[in-house]
Parts: C-alpha cells; sequence; structure tokens
C-alpha cells in the first residue's frame, strides 16, 4: 500500500513488516520534542504494547506520544497508560492515524512564567508565554484583553519580552497566525516571529540554553526517583 493511501490505524499497521521494525516514538514535552526508539511486542488497531529503550524520559510517559515508522509516512498517536518499570513496556490505547510534519523549529517552554508586552496601535496587551522558537512563538492571554476581536489572524505586533537577565527582546516583531480558546477565560495566539540577525542569536543561544536545561532537569528528576530512600525519610 502507498503513503497516498493510507488513511486509518489498520491502513498503517498493514504496512509493517513481520517481524516489526524498530519505531521512533516522539514525545512533546515542556514544549520541546523527545525521541527515543522503541520496538512493538503486539500491536492491533484498538491498542499496543511498545517496549521503549529509554528509560530516563519513562516517568515523563503519560498523555499523548506519536508512533513513527518508516513503514508509513505519518504517525500512530495514542494515549500512554502506566509504565511497567521492570520489563521497560508501557501500553498504549486510542490509537489514530493522521499525516505528520516535523517542527521546522525546536520549541521550548520557560522554566519559569514570563509575561511579555504586545504593542498594537499604541496599546499595550499583557501575555503569558508558553513556549518559543526562533520562528514563533505561543501566548495566553485573559479574554477580557480583546472584546472587540482586534488582536486576529495577520495583525501584525511588536513583543517585549526577558526571557533571562541576558536575553532581553525588544521591538521583535510578529503576525498573528491563529487564536483559539482555551476555557472559558484564557485565549491562546499563535505567532510567527521575524527577529532581526541579533535578536535570532540571542534566541537561538536562549532556546540551546533551556533545551538543555530539560534534559538536565529530566535526568535529576529520573536519578531522585530510581535513589534509595534517604535516611532523613525513614522512619525510626
Amino acid at each position: 500500500m502507498s503513503y497516498q493511501t493510507m488513511t486509518s490505524v489498520a491502513d498503517a499497521i498493514n504496512a509493517l513488516p513481520n517481524p516489526y521494525p524498530p519505531v521512533c516514538l516522539t514525545k512533546h514535552y515542556k514544549g520541546t520534542t523527545l525521541n527515543q526508539q522503541g520496538r512493538i511486542v503486539d500491536i492491533n488497531q484498538v491498542s499496543a504494547t511498545i517496549q521503549a529503550t529509554q528509560r530516563l524520559t519513562f516517568h515523563i510517559m503519560y498523555g499523548m506520544i506519536h508512533l513513527r515508522s518508516e513503514a508509513f509516512k505519518g504517525a500512530i498517536s495514542a494515549t500512554i497508560h502506566p509504565v511497567d518499570y521492570t520489563h521497560g513496556t508501557f501500553h498504549l490505547s486510542n490509537l489514530s492515524y493522521s499525516d505528520w510534519r516535523d517542527r521546522k523549529a525546536e520549541r521550548v517552554q520557560p522554566k519559569k512564567p514570563i509575561y511579555i508586552n504586545m504593542y498594537f496601535y499604541r496599546k499595550t496587551y499583557r501575555a503569558f508565554l508558553e513556549d518559543i522558537s526562533t520562528e514563533g512563538i505561543g501566548i495566553l492571554v485573559n479574554k477580557t484583553i480583546d472584546p472587540d476581536y482586534r488582536l486576529g489572524p495577520g495583525v501584525k505586533v511588536l513583543l517585549e519580552l526577558r526571557l533571562t537577565p541576558k536575553h532581553l527582546f525588544i521591538n521583535l516583531k510578529g503576525t498573528i497566525v491563529y487564536r483559539k480558546n482555551v476555557g472559558h477565560q484564557m485565549i491562546k495566539y499563535g505567532l510567527h516571529l521575524f527577529p532581526n540577525t541579533d535578536q535570532k542569536t540571542t534566541l537561538q543561544a536562549y532556546i540551546i540554553q533551556r533545551y538543555d536545561e530539560i534534559l538536565n532537569e529530566l535526568e535529576q528528576d529520573y536519578m531522585r526517583m530510581c535513589e534509595p530512600c534517604r535516611v532523613e525519610n525513614q522512619n525510626f
């Protein structure tokens, strides 16, 4: 079956050779993309059992994960169930198949809450930074700041934000790509960024730094889970 005719989980499963080839497990965590190799133990249209190779990421294995293979162009997305740490396996349910497109640029979430100023027609809008890359930014705002829907797709804005003491941006240009409701009180905006040369260099430096921090946080969390009970935590 060709890539073009695949439209369902059944099509993707039927395209897998036997024995099953290694698969790539993609998980979005703190804005960034984590990939690791895995092996299909069993799979059908309803569920799957996967054996992963990198236990460092096991403790964040919850929610949604994406399974990719050279056998199909898209990705099988599914919900992760509790991990069996002994055998290094986990169960997937709610399988669905859809097209897949790799992100153009690495994205990260800030370590601590960051507020930004967004300027449009001499008015300042206060927003919360969700994630950022060299090409785009996701922000959250309260619905009350734009009751007239002036901030819609295509609108050009200027941004001011400080990611860290060393990473400050003033008059960072952006264009709103989409606007969608998040719950009853919040709106999420996706913006395409147009940084100048210096701003892009600063953005790249921050993203590399933050990506390394996320991997380090991941490793530290895993080590805390694995270490023996500390003396101060024991009851005598």
